[in-house]
C-alpha cells in the first residue's frame, strides 16, 4: 500500500496551510447543512463524535485538499467567529487559499461583506458565516455570556472530543483521479479501505511483523470469495454489485454495525479504537491480534456457508429478514468466550426458524390465507422450497439463494381466481388467446367445451386483434372467463364457491414478472407456461414446479386440472417440511 498517513485528528488541533486546486468548485455549504454539522456537534455532549474525511496530500509546505473542502471550510469560519466574540485566542490554527482565486483566500480572511456580491464564492461563505452569527445568537437568546458559555463548551469539543479522518496520500498520489473518484464518481472512502489502510500503511510495517504481503494477500482473497454469487447470495439481501467493496459486510458484522446505524465510519472506528485498545494492554502485537481474529470470522462465514444444514437454514433466516449480525451473535453465546458447539447452534437456527414462521399446528398451517396473512404464507413456502432442496437427493442439492434474490416473488394462485377480472384490452386478448389454444388442442375432448362458447371466445379474439374496442368488452369477457373457469375446473360443486381460493392449497411462489403473465389463468394454462419458462432456463422455485408436474397428487394424477386431490397431498407435502418447525416442538432436527 502507499505510504498514507490515517489518523484521527482533533478538530481544534488541525493546523498548516491548505490549498484547494483548480480542479475543485468554491465553497457551497448552505444553512441546512451547517445548522446539522453544529446540532450534531452539540447533540454529541462531550462524547467522542467524528467527521468524514479530509483526504490531503503533501505538497511541500502545504497540503492540496483532495477532499473535505465545505467541511474544513465550515471548521474555519466557526473559529473565525469564535475569534470575533472571544478574542484572538479562538483564531483558526490553519489557513485555507485558492490555487486559482486568491481573492477567495483574502475575503474568507478579512470576511469584508460590502464584497458578497462580486462573485459566487464570497456570496455562500458570507452567508454561511451570517447564519453561524443566527445559529448562535438564536441559542444564546441574544446575551453575551450565555453566548461566551456556548462558544466555549464548542472549543473544548473542538479540542477533546470531535476529530475528522485525516487521511494523507502518498506524495505520488494523483490528485486529480482521487478527486474525481470521491465527488465525481460520487464513490466514497469506504471503512473498509480505511480499516484495510491501518494494517497496510508503510508506518507500521515493523509492527506487522513481515506480514503485510500476507495480510493483504489474505484481504484480496475474502473480497474475491464475497464476490461469489453463491456465497455473496447466501450471507446478504443487497445488490453486491452496487458495493464498491464488499468485505465491509464482514468487518461491519465484527464491529456489531446494525442496519439501522447509518454513521457512514462507525466501523473504522471500532477497529481504530479496538487496536488502540490492545496497545494500551500492551500486547505484543494489536494490529496481527485484531487481523487474526477478521479472518477467524471470515473462515467461520465459510464454514456455514460449506455446511449443509447451516447453508439452508442460515440462507432462509437472511433471505426472511433476520439480520445476519442476529445471527452472528446468537453464534457468540452472548457474552461469553467460547461459540456455540455445532449442535446447540443448529438447534438455535431451527428455534429461530420457528420464531420467523410462527407456525404452531396443522391448523394454524391451513389457516394461512392471501388475505390476511399473506407474509407468513409467503415464508412457509419459501421454506417448503428451502427444505425440499435441503433434503432431496442425499442431500446433495443447494438451494440457490443468489438465483432466488434475482427476483421478486409473488404468491401464485395455482388454480384461477375468477372473483378477479382483467381490465385493459390487451390482457384479455392474452387471456383468451391462451385459454382458446388449450381448448383447441388435442386434449379438448377433456374440457369438452361446447362450440357456441369457442365461437364466442374467437370472435371476441378477432375483435381485439383488429385494435377496434367492439364494446362492452367487459361484461362479455367477464360472463366468457366464468364459464371457461368452470370447464377447466375438475370438481365443479367445490370450486364455485371456491373456499380454498386464497388458502395454502392454492398458493405456490412465482417470480413477479412471470406472475403476471400468468394472473387469472386456469391451471391447465399455467402448467404450458411453467414448461415455457422452465425449457428457457428461467429459475423456477423447485415446489412451484413440482405443483404444475402434479409430483405431489398420489393416485391417477390428471396433469389439466388442479382439484380436491391435489389439493390434499399438496398441503400433506407442505405439511411434512415444517411440521418440525412448528412452535412448541424441540427444535433439535437436522
Amino acid at each position: 500500500m502507499s505510504n498514507i498517513l490515517l489518523e484521527t485528528k482533533y478538530v481544534g488541533r488541525i493546523k498548516g496551510d491548505f490549498y484547494l486546486p483548480d480542479y475543485q468548485r468554491g465553497y457551497r455549504w448552505t444553512r441546512d447543512e451547517i445548522k446539522l454539522l453544529l446540532d450534531d456537534i452539540y447533540e454529541s455532549n462531550g462524547q467522542p463524535y467524528c467527521l468524514q474525511p479530509i483526504v490531503v496530500k503533501k505538497n511541500g509546505n502545504k497540503f492540496e485538499l483532495i477532499d473535505g473542502q465545505q467541511r474544513l471550510t465550515t471548521i474555519y469560519l466557526i473559529c473565525k467567529y469564535m475569534e470575533s466574540k472571544l478574542g484572538d485566542l479562538y483564531e483558526p490554527n490553519f489557513k485555507l487559499e485558492y490555487e486559482t482565486r486568491k481573492e477567495s483566500a483574502r475575503f474568507l480572511t478579512d470576511l469584508d461583506f460590502s464584497l458578497r456580491d462580486k462573485n459566487i464564492d464570497f456570496h455562500f461563505i458570507a452567508d454561511a458565516f451570517e447564519y453561524i452569527d443566527q445559529y448562535f445568537t438564536e441559542k444564546s437568546n441574544g446575551e453575551r455570556r450565555q453566548m461566551a458559555a456556548y462558544l466555549t463548551k464548542l472549543n473544548e469539543y473542538f479540542m477533546s472530543s470531535v476529530s475528522v479522518i485525516w487521511y494523507e496520500v502518498d506524495t505520488t498520489e494523483d490528485g486529480i483521479e482521487l478527486f474525481e473518484r470521491l465527488n465525481i464518481g460520487k464513490i466514497p472512502l469506504t471503512s473498509s479501505e480505511l480499516v484495510k489502510a491501518l494494517f497496510l500503511k508503510d508506518c507500521v510495517r515493523d509492527q506487522m511483523s513481515g506480514r503485510q504481503e500476507e495480510v493483504s494477500l489474505q484481504w484480496d482473497m475474502i473480497e474475491h470469495e464475497l464476490r461469489k454469487p453463491s456465497f455473496w447470495g447466501f450471507l446478504s439481501n443487497t445488490d453486491g454489485d452496487q458495493m464498491p467493496t464488499r468485505i465491509d459486510l464482514l468487518l461491519d458484522l465484527i464491529s456489531g454495525k446494525s442496519e439501522k446505524n447509518k454513521e457512514s465510519y462507525f466501523t473504522f472506528f471500532y477497529f481504530d479504537n479496538k487496536i488502540n485498545e490492545l496497545s494500551n494492554k500492551n500486547f505484543l502485537n494489536p494490529l496481527l491480534e485484531v487481523w487474526s481474529s477478521i479472518y477467524h470470522v471470515f473462515l467461520t462465514l465459510r464454514e456455514w456457508y460449506a455446511n449443509h444444514d447451516f447453508y439452508h437454514k442460515i440462507g432462509f433466516l437472511i433471505t426472511t429478514g433476520v439480520p445476519l449480525l442476529r445471527i452472528y451473535e446468537v453464534w457468540q453465546n452472548g457474552a461469553n468466550d467460547t461459540p456455540l458447539a455445532k449442535d446447540e447452534f443448529l438447534s438455535e437456527l431451527n428455534r429461530m426458524i420457528s420464531e420467523s414462521i410462527g407456525i404452531n399446528d396443522r391448523e394454524d398451517l391451513l389457516s394461512l390465507s392471501y388475505d390476511n396473512k399473506k407474509d407468513r404464507l409467503q415464508k412457509v413456502l419459501l421454506l417448503f422450497n428451502v427444505e425440499t432442496e435441503r433434503l432431496m437427493d442425499e442431500r446433495k442439492r443447494r438451494f440457490p439463494f443468489d438465483k432466488h434474490k434475482e427476483s421478486i416473488w409473488s404468491l401464485e394462485h395455482i388454480h384461477a381466481q375468477n372473483a378477479e377480472s382483467l381490465k385493459k384490452n390487451k390482457d384479455i386478448l392474452s387471456w383468451l388467446e391462451s385459454h382458446f389454444s388449450i381448448l383447441e388442442s388435442s386434449e379438448n375432448d377433456i374440457f369438452a367445451a361446447p362450440d357456441e362458447l369457442k365461437e364466442r371466445m374467437s370472435l371476441l379474439i378477432e375483435q381485439l386483434q383488429s385494435g377496434k374496442d367492439p364494446g362492452n368488452v367487459r361484461e362479455r369477457f367477464k360472463e366468457i372467463q366464468q364459464e371457461v373457469i368452470a370447464l377447466f375446473t375438475q370438481d365443479n360443486g367445490l370450486d364455485r364457491v371456491n373456499p380454498y381460493l386464497h388458502e395454502l392449497a392454492n398458493m405456490a411462489l412465482l417470480d413477479a414478472s412471470q406472475n403476471a403473465a400468468l394472473s387469472n389463468s386456469v391451471f391447465d394454462v399455467k402448467r404450458h407456461r411453467v414448461i415455457d419458462y422452465d425449457k428457457e432456463g428461467k429459475y423456477i422455485p423447485i415446489c412451484t414446479k413440482h405443483v404444475f408436474f402434479k409430483y405431489y397428487t398420489q393416485d391417477n394424477p390428471s396433469l389439466f386440472f388442479w382439484g380436491e386431490t391435489d389439493r390434499k397431498n399438496y398441503v400433506d407435502a407442505i405439511e411434512a417440511k415444517i411440521a418440525p418447525y412448528y412452535s412448541g416442538i424441540e427444535q433439535n432436527q437436522d
